[in-house]
């Protein structure tokens, strides 16, 4: 055990004897796997942004909200699961409305909605105090708010116009304007079982197709087993074309991770080979007292692995403290910022490159330190 100590203290010192003197061999590895670490890192967290651009942007645009809808009828009257429940199974804020059929006024046609009573509370902040019919507009139409008529199968109503507030999920489903009539109060005998009503789902995380699905899943499997057909719109088909184009683009990235990785292999084999002849008659020395090869082999895999990842750390401080420079000057992607964990295939592909060339870079050493102990000293 002792010897065994002593050994390795000397290879230790011996690796740094070799880097004081010879500051070229481990200053070049070391240059050499940190700027192709960081073109990696650059080039392929491109990738990782491309894809998060465009999941943004489809968010953005409505791609996190579900509009499921159905026919009710006064012998299969539908009922949907209440707001605290969906929230609780999906993680999603929702509102149910029901079409009833249209009004009117001087601007034109405005479709009638009315809701269930469970949704009441959910509702209430957004209709008049007084009970009576309120009239929601988008938060981007330039309606005024205030009374107004309405005008129904001919029969004038008063109504309350409101303004939904920014960012609003009703504004998904409200693109201009909307008559929201409380079940208590509808008009000319108007049924909620009658219409068809409209379930409007918000996800609270969108991340990729599965994430839709699962939600999708959910409102068509619990219309089946009310009986009945859904009719949902969602963003899932979109987000499935962007994860297959991704998943395409992993053989480019294979392929860029595979061309570093024969860069920094011809590299380190080189080195490596060149610095165990330089103290080869040293080595076989040692050998002849009982040392076994694998340790002199090891030692080269130690030095390689800690001058190679030491640089590929660096390599990703570097990125991520500068990826705003890269991302937004170099790359000419945006404003954008990603984390550790958005990039942590890339992280992961860079890694095992890497570590694969370390172990072939100690091939040659593995050959050299088994031969014949004689040939050297001779």
């Amino acid at each position: 055990m002792k010897s065994l100590i002593l050994t390795v203290l000397y290879l230790a010192k011996d690796t740094l004897h070799r880097w004081v003197t010879r500051i070229s061999s481990p200053l070049a590895r070391m240059l050499v796997v940190f700027f192709l670490t960081l073109a990696a890192l650059a080039g392929m967290g491109s990738y990782a942004i491309s894809a998060k651009i465009i999941t943004d942007k489809i968010v953005s645009q409505g791609g996190d909200t579900i509009m499921v809808s159905t026919v009710s009828t006064p012998e299969n009257p539908t009922v949907f699961p209440t707001a605290p429940e969906l929230d609780t199974l999906l993680g999603a804020e929702s509102y149910a409305l029901t079409t009833i059929g249209n009004a009117s006024d001087d601007n034109g046609q405005i479709p009638v909605f009315s809701f269930d009573f469970a949704r009441m509370g959910q509702m209430l902040p957004l209709l008049n105090p007084n009970g009576i019919p309120t009239l929601l507009v988008n938060a981007e139409h330039e309606h005024l708010p205030g009374p107004c008529t309405i005008t129904i199968n001919n029969n004038k109503y008063n109504a309350v116009a409101k303004k939904l507030p920014e960012g609003h999920l009703l504004n998904r489903l409200i693109t201009q304007r909307a008559l929201v009539v409380p079940p208590d109060n509808l008009p000319y005998g108007a049924e909620l079982h009658r219409g068809t009503p409209i379930l409007l789902l918000k996800l609270a995380q969108v991340n990729s197709a599965q994430d839709t699905q699962k939600a999708e899943n959910y409102c068509r499997n619990y219309l089946k087993l009310e009986g009945k057909q859904a009719a949902i719109v969602s963003a899932a088909a979109i987000f499935n074309q962007l994860e297959a184009a991704l998943s395409k683009q992993l053989q480019c990235r294979i392929a860029f991770c595979l061309g570093i990785s024969i860069i920094v292999g011809i590299l380190l084999t080189a080195l490596a080979g060149m610095e165990y002849r330089q103290n080869e008659y040293i080595y076989t020395l040692m050998k002849s007292f009982g040392i076994r090869p694998i340790l002199l082999v090891g030692a080269f895999l130690v030095e390689n692995l800690l001058l190679v990842f030491a640089s590929a750390a660096a390599a990703l401080f570097t990125f991520m403290q500068a990826q705003h420079f890269i991302v937004a000057q170099l790359l000419r992607l945006g404003n954008y910022h990603i984390t550790l964990g958005e990039i942590h295939t890339e992280i992961n592909l860079i890694g095992t490159t890497l570590l694969i060339c370390v172990f072939i870079s100690a091939i040659p050493v593995l050959v050299a330190a088994h031969r014949e102990i004689g040939k050297v000293l001779k």
